[in-house]
């Protein structure tokens, strides 16, 4: 699991984090079965303007860049599973960008499943929005930029097919189930403004809580997001007692960000670290472990932190909630391997 693999905005010459191929070589050695990336491949809109890259080129960069993960010449490797963040859309989270959506769309449609939702007011989100099992765990790709409000107390994204994600977690009884999008929906790390995708108003929170009720009870565990360049995992309990974990997975490559000490009320922050890297997930039938791959930029080793994520699997799952919804950086899934444990 990794996000936010983009290049430092007006000083990038391909839109791509120059880190970005060094972690796909590390990612390479551990043979995951799959590669989940959470938005903010490449730069997009966000470039120098004296040195213009195109967006099509921009996701050729980035292709090269994993090609120790995945060939897409070939269509060999490990599969990689993309989402689009606000570099995907309108970095300044302005009205979309119809090429960019366009190039993005060119980019990776064929790489993930086409099974979107086709709705009105969202249009046909296949390529952008899907949902897919592999072996025991079923995961959600959700993309947050099919609704755009220019209204003062909201002016950008703050909605996504609440209706659609909930059901695809519903219909499937896996034991593990995973959400990706790019935007955190709690606040870890005290980027208010970046970090409450439904909004900071009492109306985008009260959408947010009946959302984390809708999930929380239909079985989701983990949501893996980015949008803040920095790794934060923090451990949520929907109204009733549902806990899911928030990894934010945003340190896969763009410009490092602080680390504050301010989290939502109720969140309960368990591990923090700004440097470039990516979570490994292992699953087994007792539970998915995660760990922490850390890259020293100064002679590039790798370090895995000691804190280790264990999630338990899904014992029953109940039967579709009957809640009303009013109107979310994996890399991989391993499996077969031994479980992790905390190391002393």
């Amino acid at each position: 699991m990794l996000g936010d693999t983009r290049g430092n905005g007006p000083t990038t010459t391909n839109g791509v984090s120059p880190y970005l191929n060094t972690i796909a070589q590390k990612i390479a050695t551990l043979s995951p079965e799959l590669v989940l990336v959470a938005g903010d491949l490449c730069n997009g809109n966000d470039t120098n303007t004296s040195s213009q890259v195109s967006f099509a080129q921009q996701f050729v960069s980035w292709k090269a860049a994993m090609e120790p993960v995945f060939n897409y010449g070939t269509g060999t490797g490990i599969p990689i599973y993309t989402v689009r963040g606000n570099h995907e859309n309108n970095d300044s989270e302005g009205a979309p960008i119809a090429a960019l959506k366009q190039a993005y769309y060119d980019a990776f449609s064929a790489y993930v499943p086409g099974n979107g939702p086709n709705t009105v007011p969202s249009g046909d989100q296949q390529g952008f929005t899907y949902s897919f099992t592999h072996n025991n765990v079923t995961f959600v790709a959700a993309d947050q930029y099919f609704y755009y409000d220019q209204t003062p107390s909201l002016n950008g994204y703050h909605e996504l097919d609440r209706a659609w994600v909930a059901q695809q977690f519903q219909e499937i009884n896996s034991p593990y189930k995973v959400l990706m999008a790019h935007e955190p929906f709690f606040m870890t790390s005290g980027h208010e403004t970046d970090e409450h995708f439904f909004g900071s108003n009492a109306a985008g929170l009260q959408t947010r809580t009946d959302f984390w009720n809708e999930l929380g009870t239909n079985g989701l565990q983990l949501y893996v997001t980015g949008h803040v360049h920095n790794e934060t995992v923090a451990r949520t309990t929907n109204d009733y007692g549902d806990t899911i974990i928030q990894l934010m997975a945003g340190n896969g490559g763009a410009p490092v960000e602080s680390l504050g000490d301010t989290h939502d009320p109720g969140v309960e922050v368990l591990y923090t670290n700004s440097l470039f890297g990516f979570s490994l997930a292992t699953v087994q039938a007792d539970a998915m472990t995660i760990q922490y791959y850390l890259l020293n930029t100064n002679d590039s080793s790798w370090a895995v932190a000691s804190y280790v994520t264990s999630i338990s699997p899904n014992q029953a799952v109940p039967e579709a909630s009957s809640a009303i919804l009013l109107a979310p950086a994996l890399i991989a899934v391993m499996a077969g391997r031994c479980r992790v444990r905390r190391r002393s």
